[in-house]
């Protein structure tokens, strides 16, 4: 689940609209920031989205965000500067929106095993199922044909195109059993002790443990993948189908499918590689939807016993939870409890789903 976020992420935050060639007037790849308006060869306005602005012709005292204003009933009222800066808190590839702040790689390196290394490793080499952040660079172009040949690695350093937007995710979302606890000073600590542990060189030299991370600096960063993501053009459709307007679809019976993978994880020494494709033997195993939804959604903190879970197999942890009322049970692992997200995070889940992999961990732990 966590490298699905990770990946999720890294995708939707880092892809950026390229050169449109249907006549807008747009920056290439080469030259951030794209704009996030337009004059296309028509000489109309196009937003980032696509859409065509249209000049304002109500004549209205206020026009905010409120569905109403526009119609003359004047709600709402604008967004003070405070209020705006506490939920601006987004950082773009080319560094704008990076905060004040700044550590050296020797004081990162102490936070990071202090807050990450529980998941991540000391070295960012990955905890049980939790995302490798080091290493695999050069892996990218690999590709496994048969059981036992070296996959992609996919990390912060081979992976990612840029490095300031994990400075939002890292502060808003890390570490994962208290979000938002980690100051400017400690993300900036983070980013460099992760950018040395990948042997990333800026201006041709290498981080070192005295070397002072800033917004300047982190600016002046480039990944080896910067330039491996394909740029899309949100103003162009990826689709030209027709709206349907009879006789559609009813989503609310459509069922959420998941994907397993076939990959296996092995525990080599620290620096080689670590994920192989090969024979899944789970499939001589019994298959049951909670061992599914176990692996995919549960294992990545119920493996390890991560900030306080119930490790699967620690026959004490789970003796006291089976003293509970199953209906209790279920209840704290649909709707959450303490750092336990609900549903494990994925809300896309049914109750049954959740609750067949509460029976499973149950099983597994006698």
């Amino acid at each position: 689940m966590y490298m699905y976020m990770l990946r999720v992420i890294v995708s939707s935050l880092l892809l950026v609209s390229a050169l449109n060639a249907a006549g807008h007037t747009v920056a290439s790849p080469d030259s951030y920031p794209y704009p996030s308006l337009v004059i296309d060869k028509n000489g109309d306005k196009i937003n980032v989205d696509g859409a065509k602005l249209l000049p304002q012709t109500m004549k209205v005292k206020h026009i905010y965000h409120s569905p109403f204003s526009g119609k003359g009933y004047n709600l709402g009222e604008k967004a003070t500067k405070e209020q705006v800066k506490a939920w601006n808190t987004d950082t773009r590839p080319d560094g704008k929106g990076l905060p004040e702040g700044k550590m050296d790689v020797l004081a990162g390196s102490e936070v990071f095993i202090a807050k990450c290394a529980s998941c991540h490793g000391d070295f960012g080499e990955g905890v049980d199922r939790f995302p490798v952040l080091s290493g695999g660079i050069g892996t990218l172009t690999l590709h496994p044909e048969t059981g036992g040949d070296a996959a992609p690695l996919k990390t912060l350093g081979s992976y990612a195109p840029y490095i300031s937007p994990f400075f939002w995710y890292i502060q808003t979302a890390m570490p994962l059993s208290a979000p938002k606890s980690l100051s400017n000073d400690e993300v900036y600590g983070i980013l460099g002790y992760l950018l040395q542990l990948n042997e990333i060189q800026v201006n041709g030299k290498d981080i070192e443990d005295e070397t002072v991370i800033d917004k300047k600096f982190i600016m002046a960063v480039h990944l080896p993948n910067e330039k491996g993501f394909e740029y899309n053009n949100l103003r162009v459709s990826d689709t030209k189908n027709t709206r349907c307007m009879k006789d559609c679809i009813d989503t609310k019976n459509m069922k959420v499918m998941h994907i397993q993978t076939d990959a296996t994880i092995v525990e080599p020494e620290f620096g080689e590689e670590r994920y192989y494709y090969g024979e899944d033997k789970s499939k001589n195993e019994e298959s049951s939807v909670g061992k599914t939804i176990y692996e995919n959604t549960c294992a990545g903190c119920h493996d390890s016993g991560l900030v306080g879970s119930p490790k699967v197999g620690d026959k004490v942890a789970w003796a006291k939870v089976a003293k509970q009322d199953m209906k209790d049970i279920f209840s704290h692992a649909i709707n959450g409890l303490n750092a336990m997200p609900p549903k494990g995070g994925d809300m896309s889940l049914k109750d049954k789903d959740v609750q067949d992999a509460v029976k499973y961990m149950l099983e597994k732990s006698k």
